[in-house]
């Protein structure tokens, strides 16, 4: 068993930005660390202490990057794949000698627009920041701006994102300069997430367009009304849209989790079958609560 290193969560997310940073550099990868640490410097949140380093990844090269991070002794917490409503985004990677996580991000969700495009945008007007005195690439104050919103505006049961959206919102309106907050109109423009910040646009008088599909708009907002709540609701959406052949095996899969994919920390450690039937329970004891609240929901 490894030892955990003896530092503080606050600490490991600083230097690991650092070592994001300088892994992109030094293999031409380009990066920029996104959310917690870069929020909080620009001021678009209450500071607080993030459980893990973001970092938005060229998508051309993320799989790559994951490989890199991996030869770094990062590596993926045991569990299963699960559905997601609005799609795959990120992977969380760990180190047993870290008390944080990595979350490497090849798309930011919000963003309709193609991946590509998107990560174009933001890094096309990046800017710096020291972090563990190594130079580290960010978005600007405006498009860090974009993606706090987007993050804050998922949770709709969050009095602390409520509160870091109001956040933005001010900073908008009192403090943004007219060039930042042209930036920020701009960057939800290009990334297709006018519809998703349309209260945003409102706030400062700005029309906006329905960039998001139908779908995407249904898929959105039963992702935010369920978010807190699991993966049980997208278990359920793709076992609506499996062909009538597969819908069993769909269903016992959302059911039923093996001891082999139980999450965990420790790739060499199987939970023995009390911890296994523990997860079992509490998984379905927790996606009862979820339909149920989906059920009301769509009242």
């Amino acid at each position: 068993m490894a030892t955990v290193m003896n530092f503080g969560l606050g600490e490991a997310n600083e230097l690991a930005h650092a070592m994001l940073a300088r892994i992109g550099r030094d293999h031409g990868i380009r990066t920029l660390s996104i959310k917690g640490l870069v929020a909080d410097r620009y001021g678009l949140r209450r500071p607080r202490v993030a459980a893990d380093a973001d970092v938005i990844v060229d998508p051309a090269r993320f799989d790559e990057f994951c490989r890199l991070l991996h030869d770094y002794g990062w590596h993926l917490r045991v569990e299963r794949e699960v559905p997601s409503l609005l799609g795959p985004h990120s992977v969380t990677l760990i180190r047993d000698d870290w008390p944080n996580d990595i979350d490497a991000h090849v798309r930011f969700p919000g963003f309709f627009a193609d991946d590509q495009t998107v990560f174009e945008r933001l890094w096309s007007t990046r800017s710096t920041m020291e972090v563990a005195h190594c130079e580290v690439t960010v978005p600007s104050r405006a498009a860090s701006a974009v993606i706090a919103a987007l993050h804050a505006v998922r949770y709709t049961k969050s009095v602390r994102h409520a509160g870091e959206l109001e956040r933005v919102a001010e900073l908008l309106i009192d403090d943004f300069s007219d060039a930042e907050r042209e930036e920020f109109l701009d960057v939800a423009c290009v990334g297709r997430a006018q519809w998703v910040l349309r209260e945003l646009f409102d706030l400062v008088g700005r029309p906006h367009e329905m960039d998001a599909t139908p779908r995407q708009m249904q898929l959105w907002e039963t992702n935010r009304a369920t978010v807190e709540d699991g993966a049980a609701v997208s278990w359920l959406s793709t076992l609506r849209s499996a062909p009538l052949h597969r819908k069993p095996a769909v269903l016992a899969r959302a059911v039923w989790i093996s001891r082999e994919e139980i999450p965990r920390n420790d790739v060499n450690r199987l939970p023995t079958v009390r911890e296994a039937w523990a997860h079992r329970m509490l998984r379905w004891r927790r996606g009862g609560v979820a339909l149920w609240h989906y059920a009301r929901w769509r009242r």
